[in-house]
């Protein structure tokens, strides 16, 4: 998991996804120490700064800008509007691996081996017994139906990984594969061509019969 220096305003790193085709899920990530360490510096961050980097579609967004607006003269002598909540936490909390030179005895993990880090951001060492039990449990039976992925995860990238967590239990799938119904919506045209073409004329109805008359026999 190499980082891109072509440019230093926007670092990259590269996470190899494992993808199922047949539902378009991630099965795993390879993750090394710097990614995992993001993940689990996660789980330290305040509500305040996470909503600080999450604003829209969640109450806590709304409630974030309230505090953002709030007169001074509404809030305690020891308070300000800035420092209760952490509101202008800098994006080096959450992306510390966007340091390239940072030490790797820093973090979380140990850097000697690779991770397993799986659709719903379990994270484990890779070992070919995890591999192969994690296939069980996906029910993925030939290998043929696997294909691997390589992105890159800039700021951007990382903050949707932040919302997703919060939100889903397939993070992973959600920031880097396209939705079904996305591909849906671009199949939609070639449908909407192929249904507005005119019918073909229906043949004509056959003749109707000679209608039959019953004269009746009078008594004798």
């Amino acid at each position: 998991m190499a980082f891109n220096s072509s440019t230093k305003a926007t670092p990259e790193m590269n996470l190899k996804l494992l993808i199922n085709r047949e539902d378009n899920k991630v099965v795993f990530a390879e993750a090394e120490k710097d990614f995992v360490d993001f993940l689990f510096n996660l789980l330290t961050l305040p509500i305040g700064t996470i909503t600080g980097f999450i604003r829209e579609g969640i109450c806590l967004g709304v409630l974030h800008e309230s505090m953002k607006k709030l007169d001074g003269a509404y809030l305690q002598p020891n308070q300000s509007s800035d420092s209760p909540l952490k509101l202008n936490t800098p994006a080096c909390a959450i992306l510390p691996f966007f340091n390239p030179s940072s030490s790797r005895s820093c973090g979380n993990v140990q850097g000697l081996v690779t991770y397993m880090v799986t659709d719903d951001l379990s994270i484990t060492p890779m070992s070919l017994t995890a591999t192969m039990a994690l296939f069980k449990k996906c029910n993925i039976e030939e290998v043929d139906v696997l294909e691997e992925k390589v992105v890159a995860i800039g700021f951007d990238e990382a903050l949707r990984l932040l919302k997703c967590a919060l939100q889903s239990n397939a993070a992973l799938t959600e920031v880097f594969l396209e939705k079904e119904e996305t591909q849906q919506s671009k199949a939609a045209p070639a449908v909407a061509t192929v249904a507005a073409a005119p019918a073909p004329p229906a043949p004509p109805a056959p003749p109707a019969p000679p209608a039959l008359t019953i004269k009746s026999r009078s008594s004798r």
